[in-house]
């Protein structure tokens, strides 16, 4: 078996990952595709406003976009879910490496331009829709940067898990990536969350997400004594060098989970 690096046999390898799963690659993405613009057609269609019609359209980002797409990456390594396909594969004369980087640049040439669709359809639905309403009514608003810049960072920690999952769940790898990135992401929300209201004093209310700032909601002074004083609000956000290298951080983990589905992939072919 070829251990080293070929370019001439990684375009062959890309030929075969297209020739054998092209048909489900192009029905996945022509299915959310679909479903993208039926979330995002009623805004766009919009001649007054709606709140189930934003709804559906903040929708898109969460059901279509950070979850559905993981069903695409889900299917990087299927040929390994069963001993034929999977003997077949590793029967294929070309390297890991070149296998890997095969499956991943198949999984990038759509995760980052779905992103990036998502995002000008939002805006310019949008933008389209808001032309369309009369003039003084209410507006349809774009998701706030934070969220989107949020989701944007985890759209990447997803596809990346759902990409090793693929590999490392023989049977509904789907499911099961799904249900350990859910169970993990839920944990450390609440790690993040009781550390935040922990610092903060135990205010009233605490809002924040990790890697995110913190938006806190003091308590008012209803006991009556002294000068009453009004529940506030505040943000506690990062400095600028530690909130520079946690958004890098998402980064940091997409590349570990590549490199844990690369070391998967070697265990694989030995």
């Amino acid at each position: 078996m070829n251990q080293t690096f070929d370019l001439h046999r990684f375009v062959l390898t890309v030929q075969l990952e297209i020739a054998e799963k092209g048909k489900n690659y192009l029905l996945i993405a022509s299915l959310l595709l679909v479903l993208l613009l039926l979330l995002m057609a009623p805004v766009g269609l919009s001649t007054e406003y709606s709140n189930i019609k934003e709804l559906l359209h903040i929708l898109a980002l969460f059901m279509i976009v950070l979850f559905g797409s993981s069903l695409y990456s889900s299917f990087a390594f299927s040929q390994y879910a069963s001993p034929a396909t999977g003997i077949a594969a590793i029967m294929v004369p070309a390297s890991a490496t070149e296998k890997f980087l095969s499956s991943l640049f198949l999984n990038l040439i759509f995760v980052v331009p779905f992103a990036l669709l998502f995002y000008k359809m939002h805006v310019g639905t949008v933008e389209y829709a808001n032309l369309r309403l009369p003039t003084g009514s209410r507006k349809f608003h774009t998701i706030p940067e934070m969220p989107l810049r949020y989701s944007f960072l985890f759209y990447f920690i997803i596809n990346g898990a759902a990409f090793l999952g693929s590999l490392f769940f023989q049977k509904a790898s789907y499911v099961k990536t799904a249900s350990t990135l859910v169970g993990l992401y839920l944990v450390t929300g609440i790690i993040h969350i009781s550390l935040a209201s922990y610092f903060t004093d135990y205010p009233a209310k605490v809002v924040s997400f990790p890697i995110s700032n913190w938006q806190v909601w003091t308590h008012g002074d209803v006991s009556g004594k002294g000068a009453a004083m009004a529940a506030t609000y505040f943000t506690v956000d990062f400095p600028p060098t530690l909130f520079i290298l946690l958004q890098c951080f998402p980064a940091f983990i997409v590349l570990v989970l590549w490199i844990a589905s690369f070391l998967r992939l070697r265990e694989k072919e030995i």
